[in-house]
């Protein structure tokens, strides 16, 4: 034996299909964003976008990313910007590291004060910072933050990162007034 199916009028099945396309299009899309960051004793690792280019025969935005490495016991903190060179031989991907100097830059005075301690991540800036994303480095004993910008020089045939120390600012209390 068999049942008579109803059919529905294809009119309102394709309407009624574009209808829920439409809404569920409408919906907000889930941020998706991933950072690296790692600690191990007195390290601290993490990563960042430094500039986003656009690749035209891909035709999408490609992010070039930084990494970063605070070591403690150096006072130091190391970046790099990996790319992949190969020529003869085998590949390449981490060529130089600038430096600076954390003590230096927070005025630490390691013989007669307090421990430093410190904790780094990388923020967005949005529209405003070409796809570079700052990175802010926490002193707590001091209750200071270092805002540090990485770039790539060109020099010759190969890049140099060139890092560099944007401001110092108090954690909590008043911006410190301007150097003249």
């Amino acid at each position: 034996m068999s049942f008579p199916r109803r059919r529905f009028p294809v009119a309102i099945t394709l309407a009624f299909g574009l209808a829920l396309g439409w809404g569920l299009a409408s919906l907000p899309r889930p941020v998706v964003r991933a950072g690296g960051g790692d600690r191990w004793g007195e390290s601290i690792l993490t990563s960042g976008p430094i500039l986003v280019r656009y690749n035209e025969g891909t035709k999408v935005q490609v992010p070039q990313d930084a990494l970063y490495y605070l070591d403690y016991k150096g006072g130091r903190l190391l970046a790099t910007v990996p790319s992949f060179r190969q020529s003869f031989g085998a590949a390449q991907m981490i060529d130089r590291f600038a430096e600076r100097d954390l003590v230096a830059d927070f005025k630490l005075d390691l013989d007669n004060g307090l421990r430093p301690h410190f904790l780094m991540t990388t923020g967005a800036l949005g529209s405003y910072s070409e796809g570079c994303s700052p990175l802010f480095v926490f002193e707590s004993t001091t209750n200071q933050v270092a805002i540090y910008k990485l770039t790539q020089q060109q020099v010759g045939m190969s890049a140099r990162p060139k890092f560099e120390l944007v401001e110092i600012h108090p954690i909590g209390g008043p911006p410190a007034p301007p150097a003249r």
